[in-house]
């Protein structure tokens, strides 16, 4: 999975605090009785859940109108259509009426999904990983429902599992890792890989899991319905839904944390997790670190049997157990980053940098993108359009020790943007000191993320821009 993008919608789950509007005078206005009440469930229905035992049977009538505009406000309404064409602008026109009767279908029992289209993304390894687009109305279903499925479960998942999760990032999930790795205590690791792991999640044991948590029937018919739902391939052919969570539902990301957090947290935190042992999963990338060798080799023999009890299946070629010490060459990857121990000075310290495939790929899209937009767009969107897409880059794989590599990539995509806008036309555009005049005058980078790259020790205008 690593880094990229699946149609993620901010859950703004609500844990401790109403949310505070300003009004014109600069103050902050008080919430009416029926507002107070609304924010109130969200936190009720999560202090609820940090107790264990507690059943959820009547969860289902939190999918209502006030929760469905919650909703609507949240979703990007760029994003790309359904089949049935209904964009967010035209669902407003008749917004409150539309929520009415979508809310009167929820409760009545008789709303259905409709078919979601396929989209293909390419993947590094040259294959194509599916994508299932909703209809909007579908969407606003589809985000309330895993809201409350978030906030039921956030408070039991365990605290190093990162992905898709309220104030938790991939960062942080590199974090653990260098903090777990960095004292040379955990040497002996054991890196996984499922295949095709959304696409191959049961349905029946995946509600099974739900069911011990929430014994709402209507609620869990609901789920079951957007996962059977029918798919039309990107050939045009109508397909049954038998396994798996569709890769860009908005609740797909949090069926899968439910399901791995009993395939796999827990049972590692019941039987392997002695002796200081961790575990660091970012959704169904996960990394398990040991302090003895032996206990990691018979976690891994025993992992295998594990994941097949719940009918997953493990990558072998990427799924392997190796030992990460000073004195050896051996590294890994996790997340578009590669972790080794290297030299710095007269030691050695634990090291992270971009992945090499990561960093070539990000280069060659940029270098396509520039190649593209230059007789397309104007000079001004062409040069936000590339800072925003530095940035991106930036605040993804900028790590502390990862100056380098992101230097690499910044000169890079500094160089293709000189190549390309030079070949707008038949007439040169820029010399180097032209090119390196208007860098100055319009960074690529914003000044405050330039100060805090340069405490690092990184200068983007060092080397290759001054020739």
């Amino acid at each position: 999975m690593s880094e990229e993008q699946r149609d993620r919608q901010n859950l703004n789950l609500i844990t401790g605090t109403h949310p505070i509007h300003s009004d014109r005078s600069g103050g902050h206005r008080k919430y009416n009785a029926a507002e107070a009440g609304y924010w109130n469930r969200w936190i009720r229905i999560s202090l609820r859940a940090q107790d264990k035992k507690t059943i959820f049977s009547n969860i289902h009538t939190h999918i209502n109108v006030d929760s469905l505009k919650e909703a609507f406000d949240a979703i990007d309404g760029k994003k790309a259509l359904g089949v049935d064409g209904i964009s967010k602008a035209a669902y407003k026109k008749n917004l409150g009426e539309n929520l009415k009767k979508l809310a009167e279908t929820i409760q009545s029992g008789t709303y259905r999904p409709q078919p979601k289209r396929e989209v293909l993304i390419p993947k590094t390894n040259g294959k194509t990983r599916p994508i299932a687009i909703a209809c909007f109305e579908d969407k606003l279903v589809d985000w309330v429902v895993g809201k409350i499925l978030s906030t039921i479960y956030e408070p039991i998942f365990i605290r190093t599992s990162f992905g898709y999760r309220p104030k938790k990032s991939a960062a942080d999930a590199i974090n653990a890792i260098y903090c777990s790795l960095s004292q040379n205590r955990r040497q002996h690791l054991v890196e996984i890989d499922f295949s095709s792991f959304f696409n191959t999640i049961p349905h029946r044991k995946l509600m099974e899991i739900i069911g011990k948590k929430i014994a709402d029937r209507r609620f869990k018919g609901l789920i079951g319905r957007f996962l059977e739902g029918e798919l039309i391939s990107a050939e045009g052919e109508t397909l049954p839904s038998e396994l798996g969570t569709p890769q860009g539902s908005i609740m797909s990301p949090v069926l899968a944390n439910i399901y791995l957090h009993e395939a796999l947290d827990e049972w590692f935190l019941q039987k392997h997790s002695t002796c200081g042992n961790v575990i660091v999963r970012y959704a169904d990338d996960a990394l398990f670190l040991f302090s003895i060798e032996a206990q990691a080799i018979k976690f891994l023999n025993e992992l295998d049997e594990r994941v097949k009890r719940y009918g997953l299946k493990l990558n072998a070629d990427k799924s392997r157990n190796l030992t990460l010490t000073k004195s050896n060459h051996e590294h890994f990857h996790f997340l578009g980053f590669t972790f080794y121990w290297g030299i710095q000075g007269s030691r050695r310290i634990l090291k992270i940098k971009t992945q090499k495939e990561k960093l070539i790929k990000s280069m060659q899209e940029f270098d396509a993108w520039i190649k593209q937009a230059r007789s397309q767009k104007d000079l001004k969107t062409i040069w936000a359009l590339a800072k925003s897409k530095i940035q991106g880059h930036i605040n993804y794989f900028g790590y502390k020790l990862n100056t380098p590599k992101l230097n690499h990539f910044y000169h890079q995509a500094v160089i293709s943007l000189f190549k390309w806008l030079n070949r707008r036309s038949q007439r040169r555009s820029y010399s180097w000191e032209g090119f390196n005049e208007r860098l100055k005058h319009f960074p690529l980078i914003d000044p405050w993320e330039e100060m805090k790259l340069k405490s690092l020790g990184w200068d983007p205008y060092k080397g290759v821009l001054y020739r």
